[in-house]
């Protein structure tokens, strides 16, 4: 298979979702297997477009809650979703320049899947 432009790359290993919209869980050998590629090489690509988990972790960015939406699209409203998530990772990564590479940002309120202040269980 030819490489997967960065966005489809992104959508695939961090929402599930394929070049149809069609959402499944997929670890880095699963993403691997469907783009044909030792997971090595599929790790390498996601290094060099700077959306491996460690890039993913180092940024103020709430990932989760495009995963779960991920989940739930009609696949023919995953390109919006896809585009927005890509987006506001790539914003977000933007606004975090500066701070030294690989630190786990602690400010993103994981369990605010919806964006509605929720802190998780008391």
């Amino acid at each position: 298979m030819h490489r997967p432009d960065v966005q489809a790359l992104f959508a695939l290993y961090h929402l599930g979702l394929d070049g149809s919209g069609v959402y499944r869980f997929r670890n880095l050998a699963d993403c691997a297997r469907h783009c044909q590629v030792p997971a090595g090489q599929l790790q390498r690509w996601l290094q060099d477009d700077r959306i491996d988990a460690d890039a993913v972790k180092s940024v103020a960015f709430n990932l989760t809650r495009y995963h779960v939406d991920a989940q739930f699209v009609a696949p023919e409203h995953a390109g919006a979703l896809i585009a927005e998530a890509y987006r506001g990772f790539r914003d977000a990564q933007r606004q975090t320049r500066g701070r030294s590479g690989g630190e786990f940002v602690h400010d993103v309120n994981y369990d605010d899947i919806w964006g509605d202040g929720y802190r998780g269980p008391d």
